[in-house]
């Protein structure tokens, strides 16, 4: 977790559940090319849509959104 006093932590929680496989791969594949850094962003986008990365990231939030909801449902009286 990025920290719950740093703002926009959220936003880069949700993005490290990507960025492992579909960034990392790509900065180190796009660097060994001499790929611009317009090339790399753009490789980024066509990975992020072949592999539904924000439907992913988004279900991944909702579900532990209503995890927690429930959770603390149960707990309060």
């Amino acid at each position: 977790m990025h920290g719950k006093t740093r703002r926009g932590a959220l936003v880069f929680d949700v993005a490290d559940l990507v960025k492992d496989t579909l960034i990392l791969p790509w900065a180190f594949i796009c660097a060994k090319e001499g790929a611009t850094e317009q090339e790399f962003r753009q490789q980024c986008l066509q990975n992020f849509t072949r592999h539904k990365a924000l439907d992913f990231m988004f279900e991944a939030v909702k579900t532990i959104a209503l995890q927690h909801h429930e959770t603390h449902n149960r707990l309060t009286p």
